[in-house]
């Protein structure tokens, strides 16, 4: 185990950098690990500069949340749709209360107080703002100033390796901020044409998937878009868009955090553009992280920390970022689920883009892209017509997490369809994704005042998203609860119902010598078990 590890690599009372190779095994203190990954040492920063600093504390009881997600989630349980809200949910699962003081202890000796220590809800994390002096006692690190080569305005605080205090260990899941670099997100909208005809738009969307101009009326709805890497939306875009496409006014209600209207990036326009597009009228927040400081992947943690302390957390999120999975530490990916179980538990729904590098085959050998495939969130993949699936859409079988039990059925008819590659390229006994698709080519959108068109799963997640919000609308306005986490859902129950299946082509990637998984009839990791028909759902949801 890791901390077994640790206790053996104990020296004169505190526990060698191991820590920081198990945790964070991409980073590495060599400098051609710094040459790879684009960053350069710019010097020393200032004894007191202010570093922010995430623990992970060990929690109590998490299998609390697997066996409390599943009898909220199955449509067959009794407690079905009977969610708890975070406060009550931190009542059951919260930081140790001795691991909590641990931290408290190990941080006042190096003179950081509690004015300085930001629990969460649960006291499960501590964000702790910490000058550099006192990080390198704590740690036993020395750290310094990096500058991304090729990424603008990218510069970290960051040590190349560190210990752990031996009075910390046991205590923590992992420690963020202190010596992993961010590197660029792999899931990313690409302009692809600019003829005047350019594809998909938000009628194309209407009419193929059946939602004719549904608009939301709960005043209680709500859907949010997470930015990332600096990624700002321009109202002025999102005005426009509405305006070309006769869409109903309907501008962003809420943004948390930073947003620089005058530098857009093409991911956050597109994003808030088609979560309003199909989720018409719904209240839509554009929640900005852009800290560059929790294990390089885009502030994932940063996020989930501030939803899960947000009491009025939008009911629907869509995120359009990941890395691949074997660059995440297991620690990091395990506790993340964890999280992600309590939105679920909560009745919120996370929708994760699938990729864009279809099956990521290196040498043969499949990877899957990670939070994609982890088994608390829906992941949206990749299609290029009502039947036929996008080439360069991730899918495929988790490394990390097991196969859940909502899927087995559904895997294992695709396993015996004799259409799956060898099990030798992936492992058939993971957690397989993605679970739906949605249209990822030729997508119209307005960007920096003009019409652009892109392509990628960051196309499908905010479509889908945005449909999901109006199937919550649907179930509110008959009395029912939200949707929460889909997956039960769609694997026990619609098993295909309320879905064009997508049965052509393979997410091959493009290699040559990677055939990818088939789209076939049913479920399948290419597509999932396909593109929405909402004129179905809405019904199908309401049973």
């Amino acid at each position: 185990s890791l901390y077994s590890i640790l206790h053996a690599a104990e020296m004169e009372g505190r526990v060698v950098a191991a820590l920081c190779v198990v945790l964070c095994s991409w980073c590495s203190a060599a400098p051609f690990a710094l040459r790879k990954n684009g960053w350069a040492k710019l010097g020393e920063p200032s004894k007191d500069f202010e570093l922010e600093i995430t623990f992970a504390i060990k929690q109590t009881d998490p299998g609390w949340l697997e066996q409390k997600l599943r009898a909220v989630s199955y449509p067959d349980s009794p407690e079905y749709g009977n969610y708890m809200n975070f406060d009550e949910i931190a009542e059951y699962v919260h930081g140790r209360p001795e691991s909590v003081q641990a931290l408290v202890d190990a941080l006042g000796e190096v003179g950081v107080g509690s004015d300085r220590i930001d629990f969460t809800l649960g006291r499960d994390f501590a964000v702790v703002r910490i000058p550099v002096e006192a990080a390198e006692r704590l740690f036993a690190a020395d750290f310094s100033l990096f500058q991304h080569k090729e990424q603008t305005g990218w510069r970290v605080v960051r040590a190349l390796d560190y210990t752990l205090p031996l009075s910390l260990v046991g205590h923590l899941d992992f420690v963020s901020g202190v010596s992993e670099f961010p590197r660029p997100n792999l899931v990313f909208p690409k302009l692809t044409k600019s003829e005047n005809s350019l594809g998909v738009n938000p009628q194309s969307i209407d009419k193929d998937y059946n939602i004719s101009g549904y608009v939301s009326t709960s005043p209680n709805n709500s859907q949010a878009i997470a930015g990332f890497l600096k990624q700002y939306f321009s109202p002025s875009d999102l005005k426009m868009f509405q305006e070309t496409y006769n869409l109903p006014s309907d501008p962003i209600a809420k943004v948390v955090g930073e947003n620089q209207p005058d530098d857009p990036g093409i991911e956050a326009d597109l994003d808030v553009e088609y979560i309003t597009a199909t989720g018409r009228n719904v209240t839509t927040w554009f929640v900005s992280i852009s800290k560059l400081a929790n294990k390089g992947q885009e502030d994932f943690l940063s996020w989930i920390i501030e939803q899960v302390n947000t009491t009025d957390s939008p009911w629907v999120h869509s995120l359009s970022y990941g890395d691949h999975e074997n660059s995440i530490p297991t620690d990091y990916q395990t506790r993340c689920d964890d999280e992600f179980k309590k939105f679920g538990i909560s009745g919120r729904t996370i929708l994760f883009a699938s990729g864009d590098s279809g099956v990521g085959c290196k040498k043969s050998i499949f990877q899957p892209d990670w939070p994609a495939c982890s088994p608390s969130i829906t992941a949206v993949g990749g299609t290029v017509s009502l039947d036929e699936v996008w080439e360069d859409g991730g899918g495929g079988f988790s490394n990390t997490f097991g196969i859940p039990d909502y899927q087995k059925e559904a895997v294992e008819a695709y396993l015996n369809s004799g259409k799956a590659p060898p099990t030798k390229y992936f492992n058939a006994s993971g957690r397989a994704y993605p679970d739906v698709s949605a249209f990822s080519v030729d997508f119209e959108i307005i960007y920096a005042g003009g019409r652009e068109a892109v392509g990628g799963t960051s196309c499908a997640a905010p479509t889908f998203a945005g449909i999901v919000s109006i199937l919550n609308d649907v179930r509110m306005k008959n009395g029912k609860s939200t949707l929460g986490f889909l997956n039960p859902l769609l694997y026990q129950t619609l098993k295909g119902q309320g879905f064009f299946d997508i049965t052509k082509g393979k997410n091959s990637g493009g290699a040559l010598f990677c055939r990818g998984f088939e789209a076939i009839p049913g479920w399948d990791p290419a597509s999932g078990w396909g593109s929405p028909n909402f004129g179905l759902l809405k019904e199908l949801v309401l049973q």
